[in-house]
């Protein structure tokens, strides 16, 4: 029997304790094993060396051969860039909008089985999915009459 293939990494970026509070909430939905090896950064605020350093750190320990999906919450932010200018030599895809549909999704899916693009395309589809308005308008509300 053949070997296993390379896991992809996953990289959490955030701002305050974002990665850190939203990777502890899918795994205590999904179990304590969830997204195994994921790493998360919880970046303060703009592009400094301590947060440049800290990103070529994790991104060479999270790519084990078959590249990285690194999830950030704000796209264009300061964490979100620097992770980015920090790629080098490694074959990194990112989502942006992190969020807990797209944690639990990616831990239901085989890391080994597909790549980077593909799974930051399918757990992108399950953020979106996940994010919807409901409007509760009570009984007479003048809006109900007018549509607005």
């Amino acid at each position: 029997m053949s070997e296993p293939g390379p896991l992809v990494g996953v990289v959490l970026v955030g701002h305050g304790r974002t990665a850190s509070e939203l990777l502890a909430a899918a795994r205590g939905i999904m179990g304590a094993d969830a997204l195994a090896g994921a790493i998360e950064v919880d970046a303060g605020v703009g592009q400094t060396p301590k947060l440049n350093a800290q990103l070529c750190e994790v991104l060479e320990r999270a790519d084990t051969g078959a590249g990285v999906l690194m999830l950030v919450d704000l796209w264009g932010a300061s964490p979100c860039t620097c992770a980015q200018t920090n790629a080098g030599d490694h074959r990194l895809v990112t989502l942006s909008g992190l969020n807990l549909a797209m944690l639990l999704k990616l831990a239901a899916l085989d890391r080994r089985a597909q790549g980077p693009q593909a799974l930051a395309d399918l757990c992108a589809d399950s953020g979106r999915r996940s994010v919807q308005v409901k409007i509760h308008l009570p009984p007479g509300d003048p809006s109900q009459e007018t549509g607005t």
